[in-house]
């Protein structure tokens, strides 16, 4: 039922230069070859913004930004966490602060099911008093779970979407898992977020069983 999902992979810090990301450096340094670019691209002091046709990289100074779609992936699965690793490894002395794996993933209703049926019998469900008050077959519901994951603190957020031009419902499973530089205070920062980072596939699984696990129905007893 997932008909669409995407990752992405955020450094954020104290100040980055994007002046450093030009084509030639990326090439020398292994991270993405000339020949792979494709599109616009932007070199500038305020701003770096390149892609592959895997990936979508926006380096500006609060933040590096990787994005890439984890749906039928004809490439490197792995080119993401490569590209991040690689900039923290060459990159040390930048004042990270904080890292956050993303991972959204679209889920429609099974096949014979009504969308508001389905997400009211998936996430409309408890105790609560606005349960009631929101009985209408056009109510929609979502829900929020947050827990700490190791050494990140793991924020899902489920909530009804429309999507793409003919606007269609679907459920969207938003995984945040956030790691603190600045709360953590390793002695070699740079290490410790590459560690981070290289966590990214067995988190990706993790969030592919939550997902489902968390869109199945569940047999009434």
């Amino acid at each position: 039922m997932i008909e669409n999902s995407l990752s992405g992979i955020v450094l954020a810090a104290q100040a980055f230069n994007p002046s450093i990301f030009t084509e030639t450096w990326l090439a020398q340094n292994d991270i993405v070859s000339a020949d792979d670019l494709v599109g616009v691209r932007v070199f500038s002091p305020e701003v770096a913004q390149f892609q592959t046709s895997e990936v979508k990289v926006l380096v500006i100074p609060p933040r590096m930004q990787i994005l890439f779609s984890t749906l039928e992936v004809e490439g490197d699965f792995e080119l993401p966490r490569k590209i991040a690793a690689r900039t923290v490894e060459l990159l040390p002395e930048t004042p990270y602060e904080a890292l956050g794996l993303n991972f959204d993933y679209f889920v429609s209703q099974p096949e014979g099911n009504e969308f508001g049926a389905y997400n009211r019998a998936l996430l409309g469900g408890g105790d609560n008093k606005l349960v009631d008050e929101f009985a209408s077959q056009d109510a929609r519901f979502g829900r929020y779970f947050s827990k700490n994951y190791g050494e990140a603190r793991l924020k899902l957020n489920i909530t009804p979407v429309k999507t793409g031009p003919e606007k269609k419902d679907l459920i969207q499973f938003s995984f945040n898992f956030h790691h603190d530089l600045v709360e953590m205070k390793p002695l070699k920062p740079s290490e410790k977020l590459r560690e981070w980072i290289n966590t990214w596939g067995a988190v990706r699984e993790y969030t592919q069983q939550l997902v489902e696990v968390g869109s199945e129905l569940q047999e009434r007893r």
